[in-house]
């Protein structure tokens, strides 16, 4: 007979070990497609993690892009390296990745198309570039912890819906060799596992044609920071030939996942150049006729997709995001010129 004390801790012993219902998980947003003319800009978070991905600021900035003709974001995830040597990748802390899925999906659910850009960051100040390995177990062992990595950055791209995942960011050293190739080759497919949809890669502008693994790729990605000389606009058109090159070479659609000048002095000249690393002048005409002579071009060049300039912070009205000669054209006179030619007519 059940009855008593004895019959309470006997439903309550029953009742703690029957699992309970399993906690639900919010279903993957559905990816928002690529648009045929990518009309894109690159979100950077600013240091202050209030003002960071995911946070009203940001949404706010997002809303802002919109009215410019912006249709799709670029949302960076960083792994770290302690220098050249190291084969070792380490992923952000679980707080900066659930940030960038919070950017990612709040880009998603404004109808923005996403793309999701590894980011490898030297704790040496040695650019990334320059990673190479004479030793092919050296090369192994980059090739394991970068796809761990890259492996969390697909999950993380499932789950958010990004449009286009990159596989990786300027790995100039690598891209060119048969062993970085076969490497390459092998981290897709494991992606691809995680992850469906289109895949990428930011070769550098001086990199590109000497990918040996686009055939990896949906759609071959470029760093656009090509110098446009002489002058911008027969600088623009020349690249504009070698971007429809590469889509012949590379025998995909070309998307320009960087392109951006500083407000300063003959940006055009450098791009590739940070702001710390010139003069701290400041000439907004300088990049407003920069971006005016690539949009006027490379946006109807045959097989180039589109592109996303470079870069704007989360906090683009904060000063301290960047120095007033830096690359975000926000608030300056080449936005005008953007939304002109993202929203195909004048701007007000």
């Amino acid at each position: 007979m059940f009855g008593g004390r004895s019959g309470v801790l006997w439903v309550a012993l029953i009742t703690s070990a029957c699992p309970g219902p399993a906690p639900r998980t919010r279903p993957a947003p559905a990816a928002v497609a690529l648009p045929p003319r990518v009309t894109g800009a690159n979100l950077r978070a600013v240091g202050d993690p209030k003002h960071g991905y995911g946070t009203r600021t940001a949404r706010r900035t997002l809303e802002r892009l919109q009215g410019l003709g912006v249709n799709t974001i670029g949302v960076l995830m960083e792994g770290r390296m302690a220098g050249l040597e190291s084969t070792t990748v380490e992923r952000p802390s679980p707080e900066d990745e659930a940030a960038v899925a919070a950017a990612l999906l709040d880009a998603n659910t404004l109808g923005f198309a996403t793309v999701l850009i590894p980011h490898l960051i030297l704790d040496d100040g040695e650019w990334r570039g320059d990673l190479r390995y004479d030793d092919p177990a050296d090369t192994q062992a980059f090739f394991t912890s970068y796809g761990t990595f890259m492996n969390a950055a697909a999950d993380l791209a499932a789950r958010s819906g990004a449009t286009v995942l990159s596989l990786g960011v300027e790995l100039k050293g690598l891209s060119s060799s048969e062993a970085g190739a076969e490497g390459m080759r092998t981290l897709s497919a494991e992606v691809r596992r995680h992850y469906s949809g289109l895949l990428t890669y930011n070769a550098n502008w001086d990199e590109a044609e000497q990918v040996r693994f686009w055939d990896a790729t949906d759609l071959a990605g470029v760093n656009g920071y090509y110098p446009l000389v002489p002058d911008p606009v027969r600088g623009a058109e020349s690249v504009a030939l070698r971007l429809s090159n590469l889509a012949l070479l590379a025998e995909r659609d070309v998307l320009v996942l960087e392109v951006g000048y500083r407000s300063s002095p003959l940006s055009h000249v450098r791009p590739w150049e940070w702001p710390e690393q010139v003069e701290p002048a400041v000439d907004q005409t300088s990049q407003a006729n920069a971006y005016a002579a690539v949009l006027s071009e490379w946006l109807r060049t045959p097989h180039v997709r589109g592109l996303l300039f470079w870069v704007v912070p989360t906090d683009p009205d904060d000063p301290a995001s960047e120095p007033p000669h830096g690359f975000s054209p926000i608030n300056k006179a080449a936005e005008a010129v953007i939304k002109e030619a993202f929203l195909g007519r004048a701007a007000p």
